[in-house]
């Protein structure tokens, strides 16, 4: 019985040995890239940059209220490449992450910070989707000319079909980009592949798991619950007849009706009251709020006295006077 104990022993190490050696080469041959694991981090940063420069454009169109309408549609496309030529030149400009890639602890190699490089990066993320944009407005701005000889309208047709099919190739080639992008995890963009940017962790920290936090998220989605049920509930109150209905019950704080100038108006207390009216109880009103108040529910009751509201009539003259 013991040496059978011993055979079972000895076959359960040899069996772990084998299985260790197993897993040992299928950690060597990872079949992703090893910055795999930063793809979310790396389409985070790019998102990050985007809200950012749109952030950018409140200002230019706070500046631009003031003229003439269409004038910042107009020059949009030199907006846009503004504010993008400006963020990459106080980012990698000047060798440093932008403040997406800086928020998720991310920046470029120290080997893409070079002219071969980074002036390539700038042209085919900045200056050719600008001259891009332009062109396309540029043609569209020509496309109902009347003047335009049927030679003229051949080749006018001939370069629309041109940039149709560069545009078309340009969104697979985005395309292809994407899927390798989240395969391997390596270029977030076209223009990162063809210049050959690579990202890289800004500081290197102790290996741990990623801790996700859902409190952010859980408080967002209770507060955007409780918005969207208030804007639904609080337009069915009928918020004056429940001020009237709270005044009649004599909370502390509220002014004595009694006590109230003949001249002002009970309701919001204006004196002398505004557009004055006298109603069938001898008590005036504004004639806003003597109309919001029966229009609210009509058995509306004087805030003064108590009488129901039957008539009214304007006062001419000063109120409170003979």
């Amino acid at each position: 019985m013991e040496g059978a104990w011993r055979d079972d022993h000895r076959g359960a190490i040899e069996c772990l040995a084998h299985l260790r050696h197993i897993v040992s080469k299928s950690s060597i041959k990872e079949p992703f890239h090893t910055s795999s694991h930063l793809r979310v981090n790396k389409w985070d940063s790019m998102i990050l940059d985007t809200e950012i420069l749109g952030l950018m454009n409140h200002p230019v169109k706070n500046m631009f209220a003031l003229c003439r309408p269409g004038l910042m549609e107009k020059f949009q496309p030199e907006i846009d490449a503004t504010m993008l030529a400006m963020l990459f030149a106080f980012s990698v400009g000047m060798k440093q992450p932008t403040p997406g890639m800086a928020l998720q602890n991310l920046k470029y190699a120290s080997s893409c910070f070079t002219r071969h490089k980074t002036i390539p990066l700038f042209f085919l993320s900045v200056a050719i989707p600008y001259g891009w944009k332009r062109l396309q407005r540029l043609l569209l701005s020509q496309r109902w000319r009347e003047d335009r000889t049927i030679e003229a309208e051949e080749k006018y047709q001939r370069v629309l079909t041109l940039l149709h099919r560069i545009g078309t190739i340009v969104a697979v080639c985005q395309l292809l980009n994407h899927a390798a992008f989240f395969k391997y995890g390596q270029y977030r963009t076209l223009a990162e592949r063809l210049v050959g940017m690579q990202l890289q962790k800004a500081k290197t920290v102790a290996v741990q798991p990623r801790a996700i936090m859902f409190d952010y998220m859980n408080r967002q989605l209770v507060w955007d619950g409780f918005v969207e049920f208030g804007a639904f509930l609080l337009p069915l109150i009928n918020w004056s007849r429940l001020w009237h209905a709270v005044k009649r019950l004599g909370v502390v704080g509220f002014p004595n009706a009694n006590a109230t100038n003949s001249s002002g108006c009970p309701i919001c207390l204006a004196v002398p009251a505004k557009t004055p009216y006298q109603t069938s109880c001898g008590h005036i009103y504004c004639y806003f709020c003597l109309q919001s108040s029966v229009a609210a529910h009509p058995d509306f009751a004087c805030v003064v006295c108590g009488d129901r509201f039957d008539t009214s009539h304007r006062v001419l003259g000063r109120p409170g006077t003979p």
